[in-house]
């Protein structure tokens, strides 16, 4: 268990490890399968940096993408905002500020997908926070993973004349 959480009241810290067999997998699976399509949506309100930005035209809707910081126990969600929720985020996230949005936290397809967004703000960092959340970025952007598709996958070959 991380820093700063209890096991829940009525729960056994110390429980024993659960072992099964190669039968019960296909049991495991439907379970599991289950789950994810009856898990319910819940209220949240996320603070989260944007990491991706989309939508079709110059104006509109469109789809952010957030690194959460907190108000859920998920690494990032994806979300819908109206062309000024938008404006917003894409506003904060050139300043280097995180945002505030609310909404329910589902998943779908083992994505987490944040519905009914609303209240989308720019959140003020104090210096520590400003600093644990460049060092935290600056961490995600030294993995090739964070440029996606933008990573060349063949060596850098210098243009003759170079």
């Amino acid at each position: 268990m991380g820093p700063g959480r209890r096991v829940p009241e009525g729960c056994s810290a110390g429980a024993e490890p659960v072992e099964f067999s190669p039968g019960d997998l296909p049991v495991l699976r439907e379970a599991g399968a289950r789950y994810l399509r009856a898990e319910p949506s819940v209220p949240v309100r996320i603070t989260g940096t944007v990491v991706r930005m989309s939508r079709s035209g110059p104006a509109g809707a469109g789809t952010v993408r957030l690194r959460v910081l907190a108000g859920a126990d998920v690494p990032h969600v994806r979300t819908t905002l109206d062309e000024e929720a938008y404006r917003i985020a894409g506003h904060a996230h050139l300043m280097g500020l995180p945002v505030r949005v609310h909404g329910r936290l589902e998943s779908r397809g083992g994505l987490r997908r944040l519905t009914g967004a609303g209240g989308v703000a720019p959140v003020r960092l104090d210096d520590a926070e400003r600093d644990r959340l460049a060092k935290a970025l600056q961490a995600d952007q030294e993995s090739p993973a964070f440029f996606g598709d933008a990573c060349a996958k063949e060596a850098y070959e210098p243009e003759p004349g170079d």
